[in-house]
């Protein structure tokens, strides 16, 4: 029997691949904004998880795109 494994990535190599700061994405992390997990202190993420997350997120969040007043 042979099983997949994903790499996971760690916070700084996630935070580069979606261009915000790593703290940032250890605060998102931490509070469960997105899919991350938690091996001892450290948060690691899989690439498939984060590019879902990020297709949900711009399909559904109000802040995806904001027009000026004068846009619309």
């Amino acid at each position: 029997m042979s099983y997949e494994f994903e790499p996971l990535i760690d916070s700084a190599k996630a935070a580069g691949l979606l261009g915000i700061h790593e703290k940032t994405l250890q605060r998102m992390a931490r509070d469960g904004r997105v899919p991350a997990i938690r091996i001892g202190k450290f948060w690691r993420f899989r690439k498939t998880d984060l590019n879902a997350w990020v297709q949900s997120e711009v399909k559904y969040s109000r802040y995806a795109y904001r027009l000026k007043e004068d846009q619309l």
